[in-house]
């Protein structure tokens, strides 16, 4: 009759989020790693962007262009990107 408390904790949690892949043509922030010297310290920027997936490759890298139509030289990996919601 009773089910113990974790278990009601987790069936919310299976049913609750799902992931949305990203897709071509989707406004993406890309993650700022390496700023070591950066006199802001913890108050600097964390991601850039926005930037427009121009192509996905099935290995899992992006390749972007910002909103004045640069491209980028070299690919950024999916897992350093997060979906901009306008």
């Amino acid at each position: 009759m009773f089910r113990p408390i974790r278990e009601r904790w987790l069936v919310p949690s299976r049913n609750g989020v799902k992931p949305r892949p990203l897709q071509k043509g989707d406004l993406v922030l890309r993650i700022l790693r390496g700023l070591i010297g950066d006199p802001r310290g913890k108050f600097r920027p964390s991601w850039s962007g926005p930037y427009v997936i121009r192509e996905l490759t099935p290995e899992g890298a992006a390749w972007l262009t910002d909103l004045d139509g640069n491209q980028f030289s070299e690919p950024t990996n999916v897992d350093q990107l997060k979906k901009y919601y306008v």
